[in-house]
């Protein structure tokens, strides 16, 4: 934007301002010169300055710590943290040996989590635990039996299995931090509006999206339905933080119902035709990533709508047309000789009370 502010411009402008009839020389060396060259060096560092003076006033994704500046001093909106996954653990070992609360476990990557709270081996042999990850963040959603090792072995205890961790986020992106500045500039909220409930929902860690229903069961109540981060259906952590949250700060008589939604599993068995220069792993990987983007953008374009009655928030769909275009538009995929979703060829419909995340996907040649 001020690129031609260079001191030689400006110095270049400044000389030629000068007027002869004053007997002042403007040639290379003189006095004028000198001073000139000084002055416009000054000034030119102030125009080079000017572009972070935009990103301030007008920010978007690349303006780093303006944008964080920007909705805290101006909306009051502060960036999200990130949430710790938890999931359970199942401890077989000798009766009465005990598992202290912070032992370490891991997975094959070097992922830790702690039991949360001690346990002690029933007589039965096998006892149940939490564990809770090390750090906040997505990549801790392990799988079931993704925990394969501890720290220190300790001695009564033979073996342990997890269960799927969930609750895992990662700390708010700079997208979805501008996102919620847009909104509340565009949307206004004024203590009471479904934009109010939808703002507050959205400010808790580990929210990724809210739908709110202002009047879910009738005449003064409203319904909030969460999904995290990862546009999963949000853990019982995050729910219960945010109606936590919404019962401190609701106008009095407002009755709020904090949820998450029921996950509807797209299971997607694909046959393709592909190039040498690609595998049908890269190939699943790839697919996997676009589908679960689709899955993401029909989720935030549902709830990205104030519903005034529960008539109003309808079922909608994961187009099967659409999964089948993903699928070929993946590099060195020639052709699909077959695609299922959840074992057919049909749109698949998705209750309002619902959002799609990916099941099982499985790419062969």
């Amino acid at each position: 934007m001020f690129e031609d502010r260079t001191q030689e411009q400006i110095k270049k402008e400044m000389l030629a301002d000068i007027d002869q009839e004053t007997g002042l020389s403007s040639m290379a060396g003189s006095y004028a010169d000198a001073t000139v060259g000084a002055a416009a060096r000054q000034i030119s560092e102030f125009y080079q300055a000017l572009p972070a003076v935009v990103s301030m006033l007008f920010v978007d994704e690349t303006s780093g710590g303006y944008l964080d500046l920007v909705g805290q001093t101006y909306f009051n909106i502060t960036r999200r943290p990130g949430t710790k996954a938890r999931c359970g653990i199942t401890l077989t070992g000798s009766a009465g040996a005990v598992i202290p609360a912070g032992t370490l476990f891991l997975t094959a990557t070097g992922l830790q989590f702690a039991l949360m709270e001690s346990v002690t081996i029933p007589e039965g042999g096998t006892a149940n635990g939490v564990l809770e990850a090390a750090q906040e963040g997505a990549d801790y959603n392990v799988g079931p039996g993704a925990i394969v090792s501890m720290f220190v072995n300790l001695p009564g205890l033979t073996s342990f299995s997890n269960q799927q961790a969930s609750g895992g986020t990662d700390t708010e992106s700079d997208a979805a931090l501008l996102q919620r500045i847009q909104e509340r500039r565009q949307k206004p909220i004024n203590g009471t509006n479904g934009w109010q409930y939808r703002a507050w929902a959205m400010s808790v860690p580990g929210v990724g999206d809210a739908k709110v229903v202002e009047l879910a069961e009738g005449a003064g109540t409203v319904g909030v339905t969460l999904v995290d981060s990862t546009m999963a259906p949000a853990s019982p952590e995050i729910v219960e933080e945010c109606q936590t949250l919404i019962d401190s700060q609701r106008p009095v008589g407002a009755t709020v119902a904090v949820s998450a939604p029921t996950p509807l599993e797209v299971n997607v068995a694909a046959v393709v035709v592909i190039s040498s220069a690609t595998s049908a792993e890269a190939v699943e990987t790839a697919f996997q990533e676009r589908l679960a983007e689709y899955l993401a953008g029909l989720i935030r374009e549902k709830y990205d709508v104030i519903y005034y009655a529960p008539e109003d928030d309808k079922a909608y769909t994961v187009i099967y047309n659409r999964i089948l275009a993903l699928l070929l538009t993946v590099d060195g995929v020639i052709n699909a000789t077959s695609l299922t979703v959840n074992g057919g060829t049909a749109d698949t419909t998705v209750q309002p009370d619902q959002v799609p995340v990916i099941g099982s996907l499985e790419v062969t040649t």
